[in-house]
């Protein structure tokens, strides 16, 4: 079974109507439709659905018992999420470059804009989220640090960016984030991609581009 069969399942166990559904957790009937008509495939609010239905987040999510979910509810003492539990690994939601573009928290997402949950293998804190690369800006032909189309790269917004830290970035007008190395030198700040071949080359962001947060890790198929 999916998430959304096992939505279904937990649901109708309760004898709840996906609009009742909707109802106690904060989201519309059409919210929770999406997620059983596999249309979307998860939700910020996913702690409080399986609340709703008895069941445990882990297992509406993954069918299965022990896996730790980054939420501040799991860890309501700490702000900081460890790499792993004996049990399984912490997840983060990967999310639209559009929600990046305006991230406040995790459970501000539009549940439209959440994509899915992976797993994060590097420290974080709780507000942790993940981005699918798009494009070859920072694609280094020169070694490391490289990003290639597809990867999925942990960002965290509570870490403090540095010089030449690799950032989410918002420059004011857009509406939806971007993927640079910041420079910070006397005369101010500027980003750049790592690829020099990249058509945009530096730009100078004093003022006018709000950092989302700092690239902490990525996961690459091979």
């Amino acid at each position: 079974m999916e998430l959304k069969d096992r939505l279904k399942q937990a649901r109708n166990a309760k004898g709840y109507s996906q609009a009742k559904l909707g109802e106690l957790v904060g989201v519309t009937q059409t919210a929770i439709q999406y997620i059983e008509n596999g249309r979307n495939q998860g939700s910020t609010k996913i702690f409080e659905i399986a609340r709703a239905l008895d069941v445990s987040a882990e297992w509406l999510l993954y069918g299965k018992e022990g896996v730790v979910i980054t939420t501040a509810e799991v860890f309501p003492s700490s702000n900081t999420i460890p790499i792993s539990e004996p049990d399984g690994n912490v997840f983060v939601p990967v999310i639209s470059w559009v929600a990046a573009g305006s991230f406040n928290n995790v459970e501000t997402v539009p549940v439209d804009e959440l994509i899915k949950w992976v797993p994060c293998p590097v420290p974080h804190s709780k507000n942790t989220f993940a981005l699918k690369v798009v494009g070859s800006s920072m694609e280094n032909p020169n070694g490391k640090p490289s990003f290639e189309d597809g990867d999925i790269i942990y960002v965290d917004p509570e870490k403090e960016p540095e010089n030449k830290s690799l950032v989410i970035v918002t420059l004011d007008g857009s509406s939806q984030a971007t993927f640079k190395q910041l420079i910070i030198e006397l005369d101010g700040k500027y980003i750049q991609p790592l690829n020099p071949n990249w058509h945009e080359k530096v730009i100078k962001i004093n003022g006018n581009a709000t950092i989302n947060g700092v690239v902490i890790g990525k996961w690459t198929d091979i």
